[in-house]
């Protein structure tokens, strides 16, 4: 066929864009193989993803079988070494790459107790065998992922069964993103709520909300799923409340439908007051006069600001800041514990701002029997268990896991960790002594070195060279930038309102363990730190809401919710509360060897005072942390305390027993004068007929009346603030 010469010169050209298609396409299959994926941020999240190196395999603290990683990849450059060149380069056949022992184990061609983690049919594999071909190469050591974006990062799927598809993003330092959905480990926070599978996909297994924990290459990121707990919409009864606390939890229990509880009645509402905000019971007097008549919500605020003046609310809290500072009594003298008791006692009484008081902690020297604050430093002699201290007491961080390793749930190095340590380094104690000076440091625990001090998630430090370096660490600390200062603060103080925090457990704040409220705990934290970080302030802005003051009875749905806060939650009361509610209710005191009569349990000082009844409650030794708030104790051996031993038996014929019989009382009135005493509220129609009966077949009043002070104080009312 001939062609015209038109057609002849199209065609030459469409051959020779056709050469030029074949040639790039060459050129690319070239550059691929000349540039195989970098170990760093190409191959060891491939190893990561497989669990090579996770703790019960290769990243164990002494590795399996001969072969240690670091955890979760943590040190690249380490886990480098060891693959490539450790025991003469055995793991990295070069020559036949296939042949590679890191892939023969891994694929289980040979032998391997750890199970087939990398298929042979698996992209993971061809990866890394096209890295082996290639050389091995590190790749460069500058580029690393600065952060990682789960997207979405707040949803609600409309029912159980329902399954979202979770997106990750990293960000390079070279400014790309990159998805690495495929390669980041998911963890549900709550498995009976959601499911995390390995590929990001969320499914919803019951009603509720918890947050899905996603990890790459050391950074963190999570994810909130949430499903509701019924199909249609429920009464709210914190619409209609003007305080913004109140609407944020509302909306929450909107969007989740779930039903709230009525409002707490006048003799709930004081009783539970009462213990939260002073740390004992209402006195029948008070009782009496307050259920009078319904109270308004101005009634109850008047009642609020009267108890945070009084002089038990100082008592209270100086305990309550005792048990979050570890003031024990073993770690110095008894004089010495005494000045801290009373500096602290002194900075409740005067309202002393939390920051100011944190500054005083963190940056205070002198005679230990003297000055209150350098006490803060008995807590540990080492730089590194004081930073941990520091960080869980003032930050409600849990940094302890970064001392050996990259921390498994946050985003905390062992450089974080020491350089943040570094800043003990020169604190020491001489005698009665704290003091500190210009020598000491921490070392890096690989290379040796000294490292200088920096914030935790800072870039660099800013303290001046000579200068104390506790400054700059309590300026950083305290700084309004810095959120999670305010914001472990406001959440133990709501978790001691509410019954439950913001964030669970209190002292592990981090990005993968988010609050169920985000907004709520963002925003008092601000407005704590507006006013000025005062204690009183954020006690009474709790106190006021609706949402404090609900019910705790619950109401068909609302049963499950154990963390929305749809309506009170019980409170087990502190050993020494529960012990001075005793005390209070039988009109027999304690008495405390070195106090003086009629002192409560709440004024020790320390937990060396010997008391039998507090150890068998479960009082706090403040060996470790303790600021949950409940007792520690429990199980038979207290049960058969309350019931047999003497701390309520010893107390039934003297006291108020014996002074309502010296006054004649009736029946009737000792029935309800023990339940005002013991329960802030007059005996139900059925309980005062139930209890007449009793006391009119008893052979005498007097053990009637025994018999119901007993009951009382052993019954699950009075033992928990409701």
């Amino acid at each position: 066929m001939k062609r015209s010469a038109k057609g002849l010169r199209a065609f030459r050209v469409r051959c020779e864009l056709a050469w030029v298609a074949v040639a790039l396409a060459g050129l690319s299959a070239v550059a691929g193989a000349d540039n195989p994926p970098a170990f760093r941020t190409g191959v060891l999240p491939l190893l990561t993803k497989a669990g090579c190196n996770a703790g019960a395999c290769h990243g164990a603290a002494t590795g399996q079988g001969g072969f240690k990683l670091s955890l979760l990849g943590y040190d690249p450059e380490e886990d480098y070494e060891r693959i490539t060149r450790e025991r003469g380069g055995r793991r990295i056949d070069r020559a036949a790459p296939a042949e590679s022992l890191l892939l023969r184990k891994s694929s289980r061609q040979i032998e391997h107790e750890g199970g087939r983690r990398l298929p042979r049919s698996s992209e993971a594999f061809r990866k890394v065998l096209h890295w082996i071909e290639a050389g091995a190469p590190y790749g460069s050591r500058e580029l690393r992922v600065l952060g990682i974006a789960v997207s979405p990062d707040d949803v609600l799927l409309p029912s159980t069964n329902r399954s979202v598809s979770l997106r990750v993003t990293a960000r390079l330092s070279d400014g790309s993103r990159e998805d690495v959905t495929r390669l980041a480990l998911y963890s549900s926070n709550d498995d009976a709520i959601v499911e995390a599978g390995p590929q990001g996909e969320a499914r919803v297994i019951g009603p509720g909300a918890t947050s899905v924990m996603v990890r790459y290459s050391g950074q963190v990121a999570a994810s909130r799923v949430a499903s509701p707990f019924g199909g249609a919409e429920v009464m709210n009864p914190l619409a209609a409340s003007e305080h913004w606390i109140d609407r944020q939890i509302g909306a929450e229990l909107k969007r989740l439908r779930i039903p709230g509880s009525g409002p707490s009645s006048d003799a709930e509402f004081l009783r539970r007051a009462h213990l939260d905000v002073i740390g004992r019971l209402p006195t029948a007097d008070e009782a009496r006069a307050f259920l009078l008549k319904p109270r308004s919500r101005e009634d109850r605020q008047r009642a609020i600001d009267a108890l945070l003046q009084r002089e038990e609310f100082v008592d209270f809290w100086t305990m309550r800041l005792a048990d979050l500072l570890l003031i024990s009594g073993r770690r110095g003298s008894e004089e010495a514990t005494r000045v801290y008791h009373e500096w602290v006692r002194a900075q409740v009484a005067r309202n002393t701002p939390f920051d100011e008081l944190a500054r005083a902690l963190l940056t205070s020297s002198g005679r230990l029997s003297a000055d209150g604050p350098s006490n803060f430093f008995t807590l540990a002699s080492d730089p590194r268990d004081m930073a941990e201290h520091a960080g869980r007491i003032f930050l409600g961080a849990q940094i302890a896991c970064a001392r050996c390793h990259a921390h498994p749930t946050d985003r905390w190095t062992q450089e974080d960790y020491h350089r943040f340590a570094a800043y003990f380094a020169r604190v020491s104690r001489e005698g009665d002594f704290i003091q500190s000076g210009e020598r000491g440091e921490v070392e890096h625990p690989k290379t040796g070195e000294p490292l200088e001090p920096r914030p935790l998630g800072a870039r660099a430090s800013t303290a001046p060279q000579g200068a104390d370096r506790r400054v700059e660490l309590a300026r950083w600390m305290t700084s309004p930038d810095t959120t999670q200062f305010s914001r472990a603060i406001v959440n133990r103080v709501w978790r001691h309102m509410m019954g439950r925090g913001l964030v669970e457990p209190v002292d592990d704040l981090r990005p993968t363990n988010p609050a169920t409220h985000p907004g709520l705990l963002a925003a008092l934290a601000k407005d704590f730190v507006a006013h000025g970080h005062d204690l009183r302030w954020l006690i009474r802005s709790i106190a006021v809401t609706r949402a404090y003051q609900l019910a705790s009875r619950t109401t068909g749905l609302n049963r499950l919710d154990d963390r929305f806060y749809s309506h009170a939650y019980l409170k087990e009361l502190p050993a020494p509360v529960i012990l001075d509610a005793i005390a209070q209710v039988t009109e027999v005191p304690d008495a405390f060897p070195g106090y003086p009569e009629g002192a409560r349990a709440v004024q020790l000082i320390g937990t060396r005072t010997p008391s039998y009844a507090l150890d068998v409650l479960g009082r706090c030794s403040r060996d470790a942390a303790c600021d949950g708030g409940g007792r520690r104790g429990g199980g038979l051996a207290l049960a058969l305390h309350l019931i047999n031993g003497p701390t309520i038996n010893a107390r039934l014929r003297s006291g108020v027993v014996a002074h309502l019989l010296a006054q004649g009382a009736t029946g009737r009135e000792m029935i309800e004068e023990l339940y005002l005493r013991a329960f802030t509220r007059r005996p139900e129609a059925a309980e005062l007929a139930e209890w007449e009966r009793m006391f009119a077949s008893a052979s005498d009043k007097a053990t009637a009346a025994q018999d119901l002070l007993w009951t009382a104080l052993n019954s699950r009312e009075f033992a928990y603030n409701h």
